[in-house]
C-alpha cells in the first residue's frame, strides 16, 4: 500500500479549538487515480496537507511506501516530498520574474543538479507537454492552461510517485479545465503516476477512478467510478 492513513486526527486552535479531521481512514494504492471531493470547510484540504507532508497530525498513523510519517524534521519532510511527491496548485504557484524553463528547473536546482543537466531535462518535460515554444516565456505572457502546464512540468521532472494537485482546474474555463483532465490522466496511465487530486467540483472528480467523498472532517461514500469518460489521442508526446 503507498498510502496508508489509520485514525487520523486534526484540531487547529486559533482562540478556540476547530476539530478539522475526526477519525481518517483511508488507503491508496500505488497507480491509482483519485479525487477527494468536499465542500469548503470539510477538511480536504487539511487531509491533502497531511498527505504532502505540508502539515502534521495530533492522533493516528500515516504510512507513506511503508514509512511512519510522524514527527519528522523540517529536512527529513523535506526529503520526503522531494522524492516522493510533486505538487499541482489551482493559482499555478510559478515564479513571475522567471522564464517557462526556469520555473520547471527550480526543483532540480534544490537538489543540486548541475545547470546544464537540468536545462535539458526541464526542455525536455516542456517538449513532453507541448510548451516548447513557451520556454523563455513569463508567465504573466501565458495561459491560465499554459500555466498550470508549466507546473505540472515542475511537478514531474524530480520524477515523484505522487502528484497531489489542490483544486488544479479551480482558475481555468471549463475548456481548459477538461484538457489538463486529460493530461492528468495520461499521467496515470501512461506513466503509472499515483494522482489524488482535491476539488469540490463533481465535474472534475468524475474523470477520476476513485471519488472518495469527506464532508464535516470524516470520511463517507468511497465510490469506484467507471463511468468517467475515456480521453482519445495524446497529449503527452
Amino acid at each position: 500500500m503507498l498510502i496508508e492513513l489509520k485514525g487520523i486526527h486534526k484540531t487547529y486552535d486559533n482562540g478556540q479549538p476547530l476539530h478539522v479531521l475526526k477519525g481518517i481512514d483511508l488507503n491508496i494504492e500505488k497507480g491509482e487515480f483519485v479525487s477527494i471531493m468536499g465542500a469548503s470547510g470539510s477538511g480536504k484540504s487539511t487531509l491533502l496537507n497531511i498527505l504532502g507532508i505540508l502539515d502534521n497530525y495530533d492522533e493516528g498513523t500515516y504510512h507513506l511506501g511503508g514509512t511512519l510519517i510522524k514527527d519528522l524534521s523540517e529536512r527529513q519532510s523535506a526529503d520526503y516530498r522531494n522524492r516522493m511527491i510533486g505538487f499541482v496548485f489551482q493559482s499555478f504557484n510559478l515564479i513571475s520574474f522567471k522564464t517557462a524553463v526556469e520555473n520547471v528547473e527550480l526543483p532540480l536546482y534544490y537538489q543540486g543538479v548541475g545547470r546544464k543537466k537540468r536545462h535539458d531535462m526541464a526542455m525536455e518535460y516542456l517538449e513532453k507537454l507541448g510548451l516548447t515554444q513557451w520556454a523563455s516565456h513569463f508567465p504573466n505572457e501565458m495561459s491560465g492552461g499554459q500555466k498550470q502546464r508549466v507546473a505540472i512540468a515542475r511537478a514531474l521532472i524530480t520524477k515523484p510517485q505522487i502528484i497531489l494537485a489542490d483544486e488544479p482546474t479551480g482558475a481555468l474555463d471549463s475548456k481548459t479545465s477538461v484538457e489538463v483532465m486529460q493530461l492528468l490522466k495520461q499521467l496515470n496511465q501512461e506513466e503509472g503516476l499515483t494522482i489524488i487530486v482535491v476539488t469540490h467540483e463533481g465535474g472534475v472528480a468524475n474523470e477520476t477512478d476513485k471519488i472518495i467523498h469527506i464532508k464535516d472532517g470524516i470520511i463517507g461514500e468511497i465510490e469506484e467510478n467507471r463511468s468517467h469518460s475515456a480521453w482519445g489521442g495524446s497529449i503527452i508526446k
